[in-house]
């Protein structure tokens, strides 16, 4: 489990334990630190979890954030903190953890989505959103990252081989009532836990990313819109069944762009994905540098 907070993490994986061994059952979890307005941090945990040398078959995507009626922000790395998190972070953990992944296989990347990807729209001339062509709104940070995440798992879908066994899939877990808004002032807060509309609960809000980890079709279905040239990743609903992305979504060329954009900013070098699956180490501009 890669967490920001690690301290918190280790209290209720206690917790989690307590509970079970109360039942005689035991639980094998783990928490390692992993920052993601950092990709300073996303390259340690990556290469700590690589020099294992085991075989990972999940990756679940899952933290995001979106700052409801806050102010533009950035990450120290110099990104706008919706597109570093919901976006770029973990494009760069997906890659960097495929040596793993591949040891793995079959093997699934899971990105969390959102169905605001709908209203989303992605400049690659402008991924800080500073150009001021529109006047910046959360919304449009949130919506803007989720979309640039389903463009960038496409092409990360279409060029992945067939033969690597390693699906890759976006899902929507619906509107859910998490304490994504935990960071925000506490009026806003209240406020937030007071709208009627987050109709379910984080477990219930789980169930797409499971299924879409778990089932034994999931990879059948990938498989099949690779074979059909489909422009868009596997898109499972809250409800775990396959829906079609947004019509932006399908418009491959700007979908190219965005990875040859996402590539750069993350710091790999456009053949990433090739030396990655050739088994090649790839150097990235962040994490540890070599003296």
């Amino acid at each position: 489990m890669a967490v920001r907070r690690t301290k918190l993490a280790h209290e209720l994986i206690q917790n989690w334990k307590n509970d079970k061994s109360e039942i005689g059952l035991t639980l094998n979890v783990e928490a390692m630190e992993l920052d993601l307005l950092s990709l300073d941090s996303v390259v340690r945990f990556a290469e700590a979890w690589n020099a294992r040398m085991v075989p990972l078959n999940v990756l679940i995507n899952n933290a995001g954030i979106f700052a409801i009626g806050e102010p533009q922000r950035f990450s120290k790395d110099g990104y706008e903190e919706h597109m570093q998190v919901n976006h770029l972070a973990p494009a760069l953990l997906s890659l960097l953890l495929l040596p793993s992944l591949l040891r793995g296989s079959p093997s699934r990347i899971i990105n969390v989505n959102s169905i605001m990807h709908f209203v989303g729209f992605v400049d690659t001339h402008d991924m800080n959103m500073t150009s001021g062509r529109s006047k910046y709104t959360s919304l449009e940070g949130y919506s803007s990252s989720k979309l640039a995440q389903v463009k960038f798992t496409s092409i990360l879908h279409k060029r992945m081989p067939a033969e690597a066994g390693v699906s890759v899939v976006c899902v929507s877990p619906g509107i859910v009532h998490t304490n994504v808004a935990r960071d925000l002032p506490k009026v806003i807060v209240a406020a937030y836990h007071l709208i009627p509309y987050f109709i379910f609960s984080a477990l219930e809000g789980s169930r797409s990313a499971l299924f879409a980890a778990t089932d034994p079709q999931v990879p059948e279905y990938c498989s099949l819109l690779k074979a059909e040239e489909w422009p868009v990743c596997a898109y499972i609903s809250y409800d775990c069944r396959p829906i079609n992305a947004s019509e932006e979504a399908h418009n491959l060329r700007s979908s190219q762009d965005v990875w040859e954009k996402t590539l750069e900013l993350i710091g790999l070098p456009s053949d990433a994905l090739d030396k990655l699956i050739e088994g090649e180490a790839v150097q990235c501009q962040y994490g540890p540098k070599e003296d």
